[in-house]
């Protein structure tokens, strides 16, 4: 006979901290958060997602591929300012020691809030913002897919990892470090497609599920060699046709904010939808520190003191 440990059982049903902080938040009639739209009641309940909190907020880490996106939600601004950077310190030291993530990314677009973000953010170690468009095909079953010739476009595993890692390198300029994929890479992805045009890698495409059966495409990257126009859209023509054979609808791509008039992007009905900035640090608090050291400036004052040398 076997006899229930029912104490045991509430413990493992029991809401987190997280998760109890988040409905307490909920419940007020302004919370702060840096993608409203975004269901946050889903966020905290995602099993790999990281956390840490404070009593007037807390800030979660998702990890896709190298990149641990941030979400968080505070009580008030004032809040925000005063803890998220010491909240994003823990948060990379927990992805530096329980994932494979070295940059963190927060999207935000919490503009009817009117936060006045960037010395907040600058001042947690991220990087000026970058200008990101969202665009979306409504459906990619209705497309009629253009013609694509001298690309061919294949399924990329794990044995592919060193062309797509060489592709970054090469797209991200002379002198960059692409670091090695992590694990998530592959495993989190819808899809992964490597586009080769005259016997080597010209680009690649990673996509990912999303809500109401569709998909998003996270990483669109080519080869500075190759035509990037061309490779994009033999990657973009078979990412739609593999998403309309698996009954996939609505398809977002995230694109520099120069980029809303493209030809290409017309090409495949792709329609503006809302505007992003992006936000970016390395996920170790001691590069943080590093790049903070220096950009200091040390000097010695040399001059009268109370009338003395």
């Amino acid at each position: 006979m076997v006899i229930p440990d029912y104490t045991r059982h509430a413990q493992d049903v029991a809401p987190g901290m997280v998760r109890e902080l988040h409905e307490t938040l909920a419940t007020k009639q302004l919370a702060y958060r840096n993608q409203p739209d975004i269901d946050f009641d889903e966020l905290v309940r995602l099993p790999r997602m990281l956390s840490t909190q404070c009593d007037d907020g807390y800030v979660i880490g998702v990890p896709y591929g190298r990149h641990l996106r941030i979400f968080y939600e505070f009580d008030t601004i004032n809040h925000i300012r005063l803890h998220l950077t010491n909240l994003l310190n823990e948060m990379g030291e927990l992805a530096t020691e329980h994932s494979d993530c070295e940059l963190m990314v927060i999207d935000y677009t919490d503009f009817p809030h009117r936060h006045y973000v960037e010395p907040m953010m600058i001042g947690a170690g991220f990087t000026s913002p970058s200008e990101v468009s969202v665009m979306r095909c409504r459906d990619v079953r209705d497309q009629s897919l253009p013609e694509v010739g001298g690309i061919t476009v294949r399924d990329a595993s794990v044995d592919d990892d060193g062309s797509i890692v060489e592709i970054e390198q090469q797209a991200s300029g002379e002198g960059a470090h692409a670091p090695p994929l992590a694990r998530q890479f592959f495993d989190d992805a819808e899809w992964v497609g490597i586009a080769e045009q005259g016997g080597s890698a010209a680009g690649y495409i990673r996509t990912l599920p999303a809500e109401k059966r569709g998909v998003t495409a996270e990483e669109l990257i080519v080869h500075p060699e190759h035509d990037h126009t061309e490779v994009s859209r033999a990657l973009l023509a078979e990412a739609m046709k593999r998403s309309a054979e698996a009954n996939r609808r609505a398809m977002t791509l995230r694109v520099a904010g120069e980029s809303v008039g493209d030809p290409l992007l017309r090409e495949f009905n792709f329609r503006h939808v809302t505007n992003e900035l992006t936000y970016q640090r390395p996920a170790d608090p001691a590069e943080v520190q590093r790049r903070y050291d220096e950009k200091v400036v040390t000097y010695v004052k040399v001059g009268k003191i109370w009338g003395k040398f």
